[in-house]
């Protein structure tokens, strides 16, 4: 079987530095290419020469250097981008302007721009030459959350009444991967809301945002508005991932404590107060986080392969971003007591 030929841009904690050569988890781009028979890892590279090196020797990867421009000559077929937030752009345009032919497919980290114009413009261009982009929300890749997605779109636990998020660093950074699991969950768009305050705790067009939204689903089956309850925590204090989603039957609570949790409770009236009604009977899965990144090189090799569709794409990218971009423009509430520093 031919190869898909890969090279990295990047060569930092998503691009490498999180895994371990020898351990079982994976966790990385190039660990998880280095580990499926489709690809071959060619080529890294990264604006600081020393880490694209330390990259190739650690993972025998055969070239390097400080630019993709530098590496066109190997004509990978796929690319993957694992670089600041900030960068996501100028490199998806430099896979189009640089690489001759162009890849068939680029998997990117989010977000894919820092504006919504740009990352709209992107995903047309990829669309219109044909060219695979995939986006690494990597909630999306995992099987668990996949039939979380069609128990809660089927009805199964009834209707969903609201949502409540609470994460940490930077509205896009942090905050946008539970909004796209939301998306994903509960596809919906803003009815309105107001920021409740912003903390400066990672970039300067990156605030972490406190939000309250009500949101209208766009899934013929829900039909019912969803209040959402976006919490964002000063990364310097505390640092939580949470999302929950209250339904008519159940409790749904997704958790990253030294691991990812998934507790589901089930609607039951109280055996001693009868007419109030409580989430009992909690049942909690511990969901393996490094099956992430597997599932998403096997579903690229998938693509690549037979066409079968993606989880994760510029497209539903898009959709998540674009939603980010109303949030950020909601009013904020004029009060001392929400404004921090």
């Amino acid at each position: 079987m031919k190869k898909n030929t890969v090279v990295v841009i990047g060569a930092g904690n998503i691009a490498q530095m999180f895994d371990d050569v020898e351990g079982d988890a994976v966790l990385t781009h190039i660990k998880g290419y280095k580990q499926h028979p489709a690809f071959d890892v060619v080529g890294v590279c990264d604006a600081r020469l020393d880490l694209a090196a330390a990259a190739a020797e650690r993972w025998l990867i055969p070239h390097f250097a400080a630019t993709l421009g530098e590496l066109a000559y190997l004509k990978p077929n796929v690319v993957s981008i694992c670089t600041p937030d900030h960068t996501h752009e100028a490199y998806l345009r430099e896979c189009l302007a640089v690489l001759n032919p162009a890849p068939n497919l680029v998997f990117c980290e989010k977000p894919l721009a820092n504006n919504l114009e740009a990352a709209q413009s992107l995903v047309t261009e990829y669309e219109q030459r044909g060219i695979l982009l995939a986006v690494n929300y990597s909630r999306r890749w995992l099987t668990e959350f996949l039939e979380l997605q069609e128990i809660i779109q089927n009805g199964g636990f009834g209707s969903v009444i609201s949502a409540r998020i609470k994460y940490y660093k930077g509205f896009i950074h942090n905050g946008s991967h539970l909004i796209d699991l939301l998306q994903m969950l509960v596809p919906s768009e803003l009815v309105g809301g107001v920021i409740l305050s912003s903390v400066n705790d990672y970039t300067p067009d990156d605030s972490t945002l406190s939000l309250s939204c009500l949101m209208k689903p766009t899934e013929q089956k829900m039909t019912n508005d969803v209040t959402v309850m976006i919490e964002g925590y000063d990364s310097r204090i505390v640092t939580p991932i949470e999302l929950e989603i209250i339904c008519e039957q159940a409790q749904i609570l997704l958790t990253e404590r030294d691991g990812t949790y998934v507790s589901i409770g089930q609607r039951r009236e109280n055996s001693r107060y009868p007419g109030f009604f409580e989430f009992s009977d909690v049942q909690t899965r511990l969901v393996d986080a490094s099956q992430a990144m597997i599932r998403a090189i096997a579903a690229l090799a998938e693509a690549l392969e037979n066409g079968s569709s993606l989880s994760s794409t510029g497209a539903t990218a898009l959709t998540t971003l674009n939603l980010c971009t109303q949030m950020r423009s909601l009013p904020m509430v004029q009060s001392s007591i929400f404004h921090y520093s």
